[in-house]
C-alpha cells in the first residue's frame, strides 16, 4: 500500500508538471522596448512577396512582412495594409498588367510558365484597388538608390500602381504610414542584375553616379552607402526602431546552382566526334576541349580564352535561364558554346561576392550606429545549402525540392518566407527584449506539386 501511494504521488506530480508546462509557454507576446503599432516593411521583391516569376496575391499574403505582422499583432501591433493585386491577376518582370504568367509545376514534374492556377477568364489587368498609405513597401526591381528617387513610379510600374503622387519616392510613401517599427531589406537587386545577366554589366566599382548605373551593373559602393544612410536616417527620424537585414550571396541560390557545370554526359564515340568536329573547324589540337566518356564540363563562351571558348570547370556557374531544350536537342554547350549571359566565371563571381560583402558590411554598420536589430539572413541561407531543420521540416536550397525557393530559383516560397520571418523575429526579440512568437514553418507550403 505504501509503495502504491508513493507511485501515485509521483504520477500526480508528473501530471501536475505536464499540465503546468503549457502555461509557461503560452504567455502573451510582449513588445519589450519596441512599438509594433505601425510596422512598415521597406524593400524589394523579397519584401513584396514576389514568387514564381510573378507578383500575385498568394505570394503577397505569404510574404515575410505579412507573416511577421501577424506575430506583432499579438504584441500590440496594428493592422498591416498591403497593396494586393486582384485575385488571379498580377504582373510579371516586365511590369505589364496581364493574367499572371506564373511558373507552376506541370503534371510531368517540369516547371512551366503559364497562367497561374487562380487565373480567371477575362481578367487581363490588375488595378489599384485601395489608397495608401501601405505598410508593405516592397517594390520588385528596386535598388537601394531607387527608394529615394523622386518619380520612380514612372519608371517602375510596381511602384507606379501604388505611389501617392507622380513625384513620390518609395521612402516618402513609407513614411506616410508613420512607422513605429520597420524592417529594411534592400540591396539584393544592387548586385542581382549583374549576376543574373551573366556578368554582362559593369562590375563592382568604388565611384559612380546613380543616373549612369545601367540595369546589369553592380551599384557603385558610394551610391549604395549614401542611399542606405539616407534611408535609415529617414526611417528612424521619428524615433522608430527596426531591423536591418543583410543580403544573401546570390551565387548560392538555385538560379545559379541547379544546372551542373559538368552536366555534359558523353559516350566514347560522342567524345571522339566532338573532338573531330572542333579540329575540322580549325581549332589547334592543344586548344581542342578534352572531351572524354562520362561527365564533361559544358563548353562555354569565354572572351578571355585564346579561342573565345573553353570547357567549364569547377567553380563556373551555369544559370537556370540557359535554354535547356537547346542543350538537350541542339548541341548547346557541346557543339556550340553556351553564351556569356548564361554563365558566371570565377572573375565575375568574385565581383558579385566582393559587392555582397561590402554591402553587408555597410548594412551591419548602419544597424550598429543606429542601435537597430541586425538580421544575418546571408548566414542562414549559407547554412541552408547543407540543410536546415525548422519544426521538424528538412529544408535546403535545392531547386524545387528544397522548400525555401520558389520556381524562379530566386524568390521565396511561403515556407521560405516563414523561415525568414522567424529569423527576423529572433533578432528582434534579442535586440528589444520582445517576446514575439515564431510561426510554425510546417504550416506553410513549399513548392506545390500537382
Amino acid at each position: 500500500m505504501k509503495r502504491f501511494s508513493q507511485i501515485s504521488l509521483i504520477a500526480l506530480a508528473v501530471l501536475f508538471l505536464v499540465k503546468c508546462e503549457p502555461s509557461l509557454n503560452e504567455r502573451t507576446p510582449e513588445s519589450g522596448q519596441a512599438d509594433f503599432s505601425s510596422y512598415v516593411a521597406v524593400g524589394n521583391s523579397l519584401t513584396a512577396g514576389y514568387a514564381d516569376n510573378a507578383l500575385h496575391r498568394d505570394g503577397q499574403l505569404n510574404s515575410f512582412p505579412n507573416i511577421l505582422a501577424g506575430q506583432m499583432k499579438q504584441a500590440g501591433g496594428g493592422d498591416f495594409f498591403q497593396p494586393l493585386v486582384n485575385p488571379g491577376v498580377g504582373s510579371n518582370a516586365d511590369g505589364q498588367a496581364r493574367l499572371i504568367l506564373r511558373i507552376t509545376m506541370g503534371p510531368d514534374g517540369t516547371p512551366t510558365l503559364g497562367p497561374g492556377p487562380a487565373a480567371e477568364s477575362g481578367q487581363d489587368i490588375f488595378s489599384r484597388q485601395v489608397e495608401g498609405p501601405f505598410n508593405n513597401m516592397g517594390i520588385p526591381g528596386a535598388r537601394s538608390f531607387h527608394l529615394v528617387a523622386p518619380g520612380y513610379g514612372n519608371l517602375n510600374p510596381f511602384f507606379g500602381r501604388m505611389m501617392s503622387d507622380v513625384q513620390a519616392t518609395v521612402l516618402g510613401d513609407a513614411m506616410m504610414a508613420q512607422p513605429t517599427f520597420f524592417t529594411l531589406w534592400i540591396g539584393n537587386n544592387d548586385v542581382l542584375g549583374y549576376a543574373t545577366s551573366g556578368g554582362t554589366g559593369q562590375g563592382f566599382a568604388e565611384m559612380g553616379d546613380p543616373a549612369a548605373v545601367a540595369g546589369n551593373d553592380i551599384t557603385p559602393m558610394n551610391v549604395f552607402s549614401g542611399s542606405i544612410d539616407a534611408i535609415a536616417a529617414t526611417l528612424t527620424s521619428g524615433g522608430a526602431k527596426g531591423a536591418v537585414i543583410n543580403i544573401p550571396d546570390v551565387t548560392s541560390i538555385p538560379f545559379f546552382t541547379t544546372v551542373p557545370w559538368n552536366g555534359l554526359v558523353l559516350t566514347a564515340d560522342q567524345a571522339q566526334q566532338l573532338r573531330a568536329g572542333y579540329a575540322a573547324q580549325g581549332v589547334p589540337e592543344p586548344l581542342i576541349p578534352n572531351f572524354q566518356a562520362g561527365q564533361n564540363g559544358f563548353i562555354i563562351a569565354d572572351p578571355e580564352s585564346q579561342i573565345g571558348l573553353r570547357m567549364a570547370q569547377q567553380g563556373d556557374l551555369i544559370l537556370l535561364s540557359v535554354p535547356q531544350n537547346e542543350i538537350r536537342e541542339e548541341g548547346l554547350g557541346s557543339i556550340t558554346p553556351i553564351p556569356d549571359q548564361y554563365t558566371l566565371r570565377a572573375s565575375q563571381i568574385s565581383e558579385v561576392q566582393q559587392a555582397t560583402n561590402a554591402f553587408n558590411t555597410k548594412l551591419q554598420q548602419t544597424a550598429s550606429a543606429l542601435d537597430l536589430a541586425f538580421v544575418d539572413v546571408n548566414s542562414v541561407l549559407e547554412t541552408a545549402k547543407s540543410g536546415l531543420v525548422f519544426d521538424g521540416v528538412q529544408l535546403n536550397t535545392v531547386f524545387v525540392q528544397g522548400g525555401i525557393f520558389s520556381l524562379d530559383g530566386v524568390h521565396l516560397t511561403p515556407r521560405g518566407s516563414s523561415v525568414v520571418a522567424n529569423v527576423i523575429t529572433e533578432a528582434i526579440n534579442a535586440k528589444y527584449g520582445s517576446t514575439l512568437s515564431p510561426v510554425n514553418v510546417s504550416a506553410y507550403e513549399g513548392v506545390q506539386f500537382p
